[in-house]
């Protein structure tokens, strides 16, 4: 009976710190009551994950006059351009330094799986593009698991690993998407446990980024896949992973911190219109970044 109830107390315990971390979490934010108002706007009434509504988050494509081998963009709100006029934005500067047409699937709060779903449902209207970057950030992982955007007015996509396949995976019953708090309370549980499931959680990593690469293959054979990674920090699933294991498997991967020595990291190069976008890159990030790609790859 004491062990039992050590363990109630215990629990309770637990439940208490993630309670006080949540509320804490929501009044943090400066528009709580517009996430509040949204959270029960989008509970019931959530549109459907599918391509038209993904392509009224997209950019426009750019540089369609020129004649070069076009370049596709996947990620999320770093390579969107978060913040930035179309002229400021990864898309735009590499399709004019480049001279080529540049397509930007990246969306805001997207990860691998978006990517994977693009490559798997949209028709092959790039034509044949001659590189594919895949702008990767630390966030993707929890992403795997946890809608990026609380208030999402979309359902939400995973996916699940069957018969060593990573295939679509609908919760029909999402309330623990549609709700806020639902959202925050399961941010909180991935903080707690990610370092207890490290294995697994790269052991997903790896199998969604093989499972982009095949697609590509499929699709665009001919096409060079380059993983950019932005923030490379500890966190990084690239600071573990093997490049020449990947290398084998035909996807190269660029560490821009380690590239730049760490400059990207500075006020100077991120964008400081407010406080909950200050981490992303802004237009002299971007100024630096496209000019070392294209001649690295002779864009």
């Amino acid at each position: 009976m004491k062990n039992k109830n050590k363990y109630i107390i215990v629990i309770t315990n637990i439940l208490l710190l993630i309670l006080v971390f949540c509320v804490a979490e929501f009044l943090a934010y400066k528009e709580a009551s517009i996430y509040l108002k949204q959270s029960i706007k989008y509970t019931w009434k959530k549109e459907d994950y599918s391509l038209d509504n993904l392509k009224k988050s997209m950019r426009t494509p750019c540089g369609l006059k020129y004649k070069k081998p076009p370049i596709l963009i996947y990620g999320c709100s770093y390579a969107y351009g978060f913040g930035l006029n179309e002229e400021n934005t990864f898309g735009y500067k590499l399709s004019q330094k480049a001279k080529r047409p540049v397509y930007n699937y990246a969306m805001s709060s997207k990860g691998f799986q978006d990517a994977l779903f693009l490559l798997e449902h949209d028709e092959k209207v790039v034509p044949e593009p001659e590189y594919i970057f895949y702008v990767y950030i630390n966030d993707h992982i929890r992403r795997m698991f946890i809608n990026c955007n609380k208030i999402d007015y979309m359902k939400y996509l995973t996916y699940k690993n069957q018969n060593d396949k990573l295939v679509q995976n609908e919760n029909k019953y999402a309330v623990s998407e549609r709700l806020y708090i639902f959202g925050v309370i399961k941010n909180a549980l991935y903080y707690f446990f990610k370092n207890i499931f490290k294995k697994p959680i790269y052991r997903l990593t790896k199998k969604y980024i093989y499972s982009i690469n095949q697609e590509i293959k499929m699709k665009y054979p001919n096409a060079k896949f380059i993983i950019i990674d932005y923030d490379n920090g500890a966190e990084s699933y690239f600071s573990f992973q093997k490049k020449e294991e990947l290398k084998k498997q035909g996807i190269e991967v660029i560490q821009l911190n380690k590239e730049f020595k760490g400059i990207l990291k500075s006020e100077k190069y991120r964008n400081s219109i407010n406080e909950d976008i200050f981490r992303h890159p802004n237009s002299k990030a971007w100024d630096l970044i496209v000019p070392y790609l294209v001649s690295k790859y002779n864009l």
